[in-house]
């Protein structure tokens, strides 16, 4: 027998099947239940800076030895972000900018209106959502761990080696942005990086 549901029904189906999404606060709480770490508060001036996939203290885990490939988010003062990615058979190229917010334990991105391509599948480092976090007794510190494939990868791997897996999967402070320094940069990759006919126009 078939099931016809109406309007008010498909309503209610999803009301029933669709999955609530966990609160930044309760990833938080598990996260520290496997490694000492402390939210990050503060406002964009103090959030600010360059964080990398591709830290020397993670290389430090192999000896030093350099990295084939990497990922770059640029948060900068004024609430504006750029994000990067370089491989030794690609040059250092922007592939998203846009607006960031702090937003409770988190902050958010949003692309603007030059970014008209699509910003692909699989597990990137760019995330819309990233929590905000230290590694507890590092004042200077600063982690970006994406609400996605990175927080499930951590999870999945982190159980011999926590501090480690950290590393690999969020995205660490290496410098800190004041105005005159962001500005620098960003003039800097736009000049070198920014090459949109190098993606497929969506629109």
């Amino acid at each position: 027998m078939r099931f016809l549901c109406n309007s008010w029904l498909y309503l209610l189906c999803g009301l029933l099947f669709a999955q609530v999404a966990e609160s930044p606060e309760a990833v938080f709480q598990r996260l520290r239940s496997r490694i000492a770490i402390v939210p990050l508060a503060g406002e964009r001036e103090s959030i600010a800076g360059k964080y990398t996939s591709t830290p020397q203290e993670l290389a430090s885990y192999w000896g030093g030895g350099g990295f084939l490939s990497g990922e770059d988010l640029h948060l900068f003062p004024d609430g504006t972000y750029i994000y990067c990615e370089w491989a030794d058979i690609e040059a250092l190229t922007i592939y998203d900018k846009g607006t960031w917010l702090v937003a409770g334990l988190t902050i958010e991105l949003t692309s603007d209106s030059e970014v008209t391509w699509g910003l692909g599948r699989g597990c990137s480092k760019l995330q819309r959502h990233y929590l905000l976090l230290h590694r507890a007794g590092r004042k200077r510190d600063a982690l970006l761990m994406g609400l996605g494939c990175a927080l499930s990868g951590f999870e999945k791997d982190s159980k011999d080696d926590p501090g480690f897996m950290l590393l690999v999967n969020g995205l660490l402070r290496t410098e800190v942005y004041n105005r005159p320094k962001a500005e620098k940069m960003r003039t800097l990759l736009m000049k070198t990086a920014w090459h949109p006919e190098q993606f497929k126009q969506t629109h």
